[in-house]
């Protein structure tokens, strides 16, 4: 929706989508909510590129391997073992990688 031409249906629609009222109007908090709402997709959009820089496997998930070879590239050493130790903290189903959701919650 940000940065290109909307339609007049397809703006009444986003209108009405936030509009608490029901007034066809944008209050002020409706337009904070909207535009927080922008920034939170945004946010995790650029988490989920942040979690698929370190998923190099491609399994959808961050294991040992994968951080190491992150870390690596960032000019960071740690060990298998260091690596298991990080994942460990924010691991929450003890599977020995992070998830999507998992890392999410690191983050936060």
């Amino acid at each position: 929706m940000m940065g290109g031409e909307l339609l007049m249906k397809e703006a009444e629609m986003a209108i009405e989508a936030v509009d608490s009222d029901g007034d066809g109007l944008l209050s002020l908090e409706d337009f904070v909510a909207l535009v927080e709402a922008e920034g939170e997709e945004q946010k995790l959009k650029d988490l989920k590129g942040a979690f698929e820089m370190y998923d190099s496997e491609g399994c959808g998930f961050i294991t040992p391997k994968g951080l190491k070879r992150m870390l690596k590239k960032m000019g960071e050493s740690k060990s298998i073992d260091e690596c298991k130790g990080m994942i460990k903290q924010f691991d929450l189903n003890g599977d020995g990688m992070l998830s999507f959701e998992e890392f999410r919650i690191m983050m936060q």
